[in-house]
């Protein structure tokens, strides 16, 4: 497997004598740089963004990860990095420098042995969650429906990829098919300075190869008498129980869902008119749906989520990603409004509206969410 590029270069932007690129930056190993394996472990934990980046922008989530643990002990030995997302999806994140060749080889068997263990953990696992606020990070029943599905996120990163892993990947997933989870490849190349003094050394994450579950075909059949009927799902039916597999959400199977999960009459309303303002902005306003065993329709602006409706009539907000949607000012003008309107939930890093305020607001989020839009996008068109 080849690099993005084995050089970085550098130019500025000066004007009319603008000076043409020059190297800046070079790619190195981690042996080079006499760092040790738990370097690219520490890494990871302290910024899950180095590997959860490219699995993102590959589709493979769209949830915020937070680290819960390095070297979670597990019966066959020790998970590097363990991650959960605000879904409730785990992930296990093995690291493996190009300097340790026999152990690149034994990687994915060991990440796939910790799997087929992973549910026995899952006290262990809930007991070391992140908080905020004094509230977890991720919804308990969530972690525990998601680990019962077997949908779990499986993340080999090394400073270089072996393309050994990506076969051997191949084969592993064959024999586990009815399992639901991802495999992502992440190549994290490091990079050093060419600088006179030197400078800072760079990380740049890329995904080398990522293996996708799908939902299987369930065969039917159905015998009466002398008569054998034989029919095949591809898709899971919209009633309470379509998402005893992982579910990758859609707009249709959402709003069918709504009613079914507990949403109040408010809080559906609020979701359809999210819906159709939505339409209103289609060159910034984009919604994402979800996957996991409950649907959630994420209103974004320019790629920043501002709401988060969840088919359990709970509301969320990602107060990080307002600047992103909306500007600087326009963003704490938002959140000031959303103050107002559920202080207690806002005082959180990543706020929760229980259903029952969430019904009582969910007037006053559209009109707040309306006018911030509006605002936002007259200001964009602005000369």
């Amino acid at each position: 497997m080849k690099p993005v590029s084995e050089q970085i270069f550098s130019f500025s932007k000066a004007g009319p004598g603008t000076a043409m690129p020059q190297m800046s930056h070079e790619r190195c190993s981690a042996k080079n740089l006499s760092l040790p394996e738990k370097w690219l472990r520490d890494a990871i934990y302290n910024n899950p963004e180095i590997v959860i980046g490219p699995c993102r922008a590959a589709d493979l989530t769209d949830d915020d990860w937070f680290s819960v643990a390095t070297e979670f002990q597990m019966p066959a030995g020790k998970i590097d990095v363990l991650l959960v997302s605000s879904q409730g999806r785990l992930a296990i994140v093995e690291t493996k420098l190009a300097s340790n060749s026999e152990k690149r080889r034994e990687v994915l068997a060991q990440a796939l042995d910790y799997l087929s263990h992973l549910p026995d953990a899952i006290e262990k696992i809930v007991s070391r969650l992140p908080r905020m606020d004094g509230e977890p990070v991720s919804d308990v029943d969530d972690i525990r429906d998601t680990l019962a599905q077997g949908d779990v996120l499986v993340i080999i990163a090394c400073d270089e990829v072996d393309s050994r892993v990506a076969k051997l990947s191949r084969a592993m997933l064959a024999r586990n098919f009815s399992r639901q989870w991802d495999l992502a490849l992440v190549d994290v190349a490091i990079y050093e300075s060419k600088a006179t003094p030197p400078g800072d050394h760079l990380l740049v994450s890329c995904l080398r190869g990522a293996l996708v579950s799908e939902a299987r075909q369930t065969v039917r059949v159905e015998i009466a008498g002398d008569k054998t009927r034989v029919s095949f799902d591809t898709e899971p039916d919209s009633g309470d129980d379509c998402t005893s597999s992982r579910q990758r959400w859609n707009e249709k199977l959402y709003f069918e869902s709504l009613s079914g999960r507990g949403a109040s009459p408010e809080v559906r309303k609020l979701a359809k008119d999210l819906h159709e303002l939505g339409a209103l902005f289609p060159g910034s306003v984009t919604f994402n749906w979800g996957t996991g065993k409950k649907g959630t329709m994420v209103l974004k602006r320019n790629g920043g989520g501002l709401i988060e409706v969840r088919a359990s009539g709970k509301l969320r907000f990602r107060p990080t990603k307002f600047v992103r949607a909306l500007g600087e000012a326009g963003a704490v003008e938002y959140q000031h409004g959303l103050e107002k309107l559920a202080p207690s939930a806002m005082s959180m890093a990543y706020p929760l509206v229980p259903e029952g305020e969430a019904a009582r607001i969910a007037a006053s989020v559209y009109k707040l969410l309306r006018e911030a839009l509006e605002k936002a996008e007259r200001e964009d068109q602005s000369p």
